[in-house]
């Protein structure tokens, strides 16, 4: 992937899906590379699964990263996590790939002193998203996390339990 240097003056510059232009979007693999570059936060998208666990995939389905399709949040966690993504290449050689968790992603960005840049997708309940702020919480990380949104009681579900809360509401 060919780059370009630029001059970011005050611009903080953010991995959108990790550093998604070397590898697999959302994954451990695309965080990690982002964690290893000059960029400010690391974004992701959330979904809760449908035994409650969190994992981290943009669309509402696995079909465009994993060729097979499952709902998420129809899925439960162990049959998610059993998938193997499909490669930027298309092949699914590479047993790494796989969506990751909550815990994963903070903890690679706590790792590489990234800001976590959570898109909190869909509508969740309060109670998922004070779930969702007590596990970054107890990874000590939330005063590092910003939280995105295009549903706004998402990030008004944030704000009444921590009313300095770095978030960001998304329109289109």
């Amino acid at each position: 992937m060919n780059t370009i240097k630029i001059d970011k003056k005050n611009v903080k510059m953010v991995a959108h899906r990790g550093c998604s232009g070397l590898e697999l979007e959302n994954t451990n693999a695309a965080f990690v590379a982002a964690g290893n570059r000059s960029y400010y936060g690391i974004e992701t998208d959330i979904h809760k699964t449908l035994d409650g666990k969190y994992v981290i995939i943009h669309d509402d389905n696995t079909a465009r990263v994993a060729i097979d399709r499952l709902e998420v949040e129809s899925s439960t966690f162990d049959t998610l996590r059993s998938l193997i993504l499909a490669d930027k290449d298309g092949t699914k050689l590479r047993t790494d790939l796989r969506l990751p968790t909550l815990e994963e992603y903070i903890g690679i960005n706590k790792k590489y002193e990234k800001y976590a840049v959570l898109e909190l997708k869909n509508a969740f309940t309060e109670a998922e998203i004070l779930e969702i702020c007590a596990k970054i919480d107890a990874m000590g990380y939330l005063d590092h996390t910003i939280f995105i949104s295009f549903c706004y009681a998402n990030l008004v579900y944030v704000r009444r339990k921590y009313p300095e809360q770095a978030c960001q509401f998304l329109t289109s």
